[in-house]
């Protein structure tokens, strides 16, 4: 094996550069909605390393987010779209219900499938996780699973941003 391919197998995937984009600015949008087509066009690919980081950074944040003081500011820096949307959904739901989750094990097994395109990547992964719902300070329910989930990345205001997530298998 060449030393620089060994090289470049050894780097850790957490010093890969992060993507970049250009400053655009949104023209004739509606003040309804959040989304400018022309805005997300401008993306670097994002590589595999750095999906899989967000992910498990996003298994991280969900301790933050879906509990007690439910970090909405984290919730904006980390997703877009549809599941920036329904998890808001579900912040009111559990203020409103006295309820939070909290989390054991966290953790992506594996990735099973890649792919990415401009402003746009799929990472499917093999979860491990621990989740318990707490109602007024009594467990609710618990689960504790493994499941394959699909996630679909979108490259929005300079980062790359989590836009919705699919289980695909328990």
């Amino acid at each position: 094996m060449k030393p620089i391919i060994l090289l470049a197998i050894l780097t850790p995937l957490w010093l890969t550069p992060p993507a970049k984009a250009e400053n655009i600015t949104c023209t004739r949008q509606r003040i309804a909605t959040n989304y400018c087509k022309d805005h997300i066009s401008q993306a670097q690919n994002i590589t595999l390393g750095q999906a899989s980081d967000l992910i498990s950074k996003w298994l991280e944040a969900k301790q933050r987010i879906f509990a007690p003081p439910f970090d909405r500011q984290l919730l904006a820096k980390m997703t877009t779209g549809i599941l920036y949307a329904d998890t808001v959904k579900a912040i009111d739901y559990l203020t409103n219900s006295n309820s939070q989750y909290r989390y054991g094990v966290q953790k992506v097994e594996s990735v099973e499938r890649f792919a990415a395109s401009g402003n746009k990547a799929t990472i499917e992964v093999t979860v491990t996780e621990d989740a318990t719902v707490y109602r007024n300070d009594r467990v609710d329910s618990s689960s504790f699973n493994t499941k394959v989930v699909r996630y679909t990345l979108e490259y929005w205001d300079g980062i790359w941003k989590i836009a919705d997530s699919q289980i695909m298998s328990h």
